[in-house]
């Protein structure tokens, strides 16, 4: 089982990456409670379409690396 595990993390490591801007230092104080959960849902909402399990299923299945 553990084979199968690091099998799929290299997998997941092979797809295409995006590579992060630096974040510019920020006053964490400066901001509510209600601004930090406005932007937690405006990226979950981002993220929404991400078909990870779509991903899982190809790696399983072996379709990958074509």
């Amino acid at each position: 089982m553990n084979e199968l595990a690091i099998a799929y993390i290299e997998y997941l490591e092979n797809l295409k990456s995006i590579k992060l801007p630096k974040m510019p230092k920020f006053k964490i104080s400066a901001y509510t409670d209600n601004e930090y959960l406005s932007v937690i849902d405006a990226l979950m909402l981002d993220f929404d379409k991400v078909e990870d399990l779509e991903i899982t299923e190809t790696f399983i299945k072996g379709d990958y690396g074509s």
